[in-house]
């Protein structure tokens, strides 16, 4: 009990010493301080981004911090000079609550920014509209109270309409930015919440005055001095909302640079494998020829003639080199198209001409399978032909390994697109593997066990062709019911 008497004591004489002249320079000297760090602060990262919140933030803090300044000067004259404050009565509390209502004006817009980041011409409207009021006011509460101080020299403001008028702006002020943040408090950023609570605080302070002024003809000494530590409180809470927002900044842009950098670093990995990849690809070309030239040299009997068993061997050589001479192809081709080197030839075809004249349905229809061409005549369509034939044989010759007794090309016009499909009767694929089907090198079966061939490169290269033509492939299957595949191009 002691102890709590003891606080209670200290706490009442904390707010008597505020309450004083020497208690409100000693205050405002601290909100000085305050508000010079942050604008600084602000400042800084404005010279950085440019960012148009961050411009009315400054110009707050700055017209704050300005005020605080006058206001320290004047006190320091009261306190140490022995001047008496109704010599300063002219101007000077016109001055110091404009200021402050100028500040607040400008700190609860540069708050509600990015609520309005959409609407940016109706948002400056709105602030010049605010400050041309403010001022307007400012003017007519100056020309009256001159002429006060001209009836009764030692008129005391606090009493005057004039300063309830101050009051009540204020608590309009600072219920604005509440009013809007709760509004859109989606859009309103990451500390909306604090910055709400910031202006309520502060709000405290003027509602309390109101109360002093109608019911005490503000000269209840007790409300004044309850009402003296919310603006200071609201102030740290704002000072703490800026540190934090722009130690954000600060965390993004480091994080930025990391990105950038790693991205560089990727960037250079990536030529340096396409350079490697299009060198060995080129450099595996020689060989395979001369292999490819002899096989064809013995097969001709040139070095004598071959057993059955010999003529086996070449064989399984020589399809081995064809397969190999394929994968060559793709990894080439590939790395083109990832590297962006690829240029489109756009121009208008039939794609039932195509079709019917390619080799693969023949292929196919030797395997016993039966090709449903669904595909209407003189079907025409725009796009680089030859990128399109491979993005039919790579699909087709997927369905073909896969196919149990049919496969089936559709193809239709749509409104702003055209639509493309072959569709077999297999196995059909699981759901898990759907995702992963155009991932380089991926196969659903184990390549040691898998008995169809393959690189895995093909549906790779088609998803990369079907991009460039900005168009979109997709693949239906569920299994046992076969595999769709969907190729959309746009007209």
């Amino acid at each position: 009990m002691v102890i709590a008497q003891l606080l209670i004591n200290v706490f009442h004489l904390i707010n008597r010493f505020l309450a004083t002249e020497g208690g409100e320079l000693l205050k405002i000297f601290l909100e000085l301080i305050l508000f010079t760090i942050v604008t600084y602060m602000i400042i800084s990262e404005y010279g950085r981004s440019k960012k148009e919140n961050l411009k009315y933030l400054m110009l707050g803090f700055s017209a704050l911090m300005i005020d605080k300044l006058i206001m320290t000067g004047v006190l320091c004259i009261i306190v140490f000079g022995q001047v008496k404050l109704y010599l300063l009565s002219p101007y000077l509390p016109i001055l110091d609550n404009t200021l402050e209502l100028f500040a607040l004006i400008l700190l609860a817009n540069g708050f509600i920014y990015p609520v309005f980041a959409d609407k940016f011409e109706k948002f400056k409207k709105k602030v010049s509209l605010e400050l041309g009021v403010l001022v307007f006011i400012a003017i007519i509460i100056e020309v009256f109270w001159l002429l006060k101080l001209a009836a009764n020299p030692t008129a005391f403001f606090r009493v005057e309409v004039g300063y309830l008028f101050f009051l009540l702006l204020k608590i309009l002020v600072l219920f604005s930015p509440v009013f809007y943040i709760l509004k859109d408090f989606n859009k309103a950023g990451k500390y909306a919440t604090e910055v709400v609570i910031a202006f309520l605080i502060y709000m405290v302070a003027p509602i309390m005055n109101v109360i002093n002024f109608v019911f005490f003809n503000s000269v209840d000494g007790d409300l004044r001095i309850i009402a003296h530590p919310f603006p200071f409180l609201s102030i740290l809470l704002f000072t703490s909302i800026i540190f934090l927002k722009l130690v954000d900044k600060a965390t993004l842009r480091v994080r930025l640079g990391q990105a950038k950098q790693q991205y560089i670093h990727e960037k250079e990995l990536g030529e340096m494998k396409d350079d490697f990849v299009s060198t060995v690809s080129h450099e595996l070309r020689t060989p395979l020829t001369s292999i490819k030239l002899y096989l064809a040299l013995l097969k001709q009997g040139k070095a004598g003639k071959l057993s059955r068993k010999q003529s086996g061997m070449i064989k399984i050589v020589e399809d081995e080199s064809t397969r190999l001479k394929g994968l060559i192809e793709d990894i080439l081709g590939l790395s083109k198209l990832e590297a962006k080197k690829v240029r489109l030839k756009i121009e208008e075809f039939d794609l039932s001409k195509l079709i019917k004249d390619n080799l693969y349905s023949t292929v196919a229809e030797e395997k016993g399978l039966k090709v449903i061409n669904n595909i209407p005549k003189k079907f025409f369509v725009r796009a680089d032909i030859n990128k399109f034939k491979q993005v039919f044989i790579n699909i087709f010759h997927n369905a073909e390994k896969y196919a149990t007794s049919k496969i089936t090309l559709t193809a239709k016009n749509l409104k702003k697109e055209w639509l493309f499909c072959i569709e077999d009767d297999g196995p059909g694929i699981e759901k898990d593997h759907l995702e992963k089907l155009f991932d380089k090198f991926y196969r659903i079966e184990d390549y040691r066990t898998s008995s169809k061939s393959g690189t895995g490169l093909g549906l790779a290269i088609v998803k990369h062709i079907v991009e460039l033509h900005k168009g979109t492939i997709t693949v239906e299957s569920l299994p046992k019911k076969g595999t769709r595949f969907i190729v959309t191009l746009p007209k």
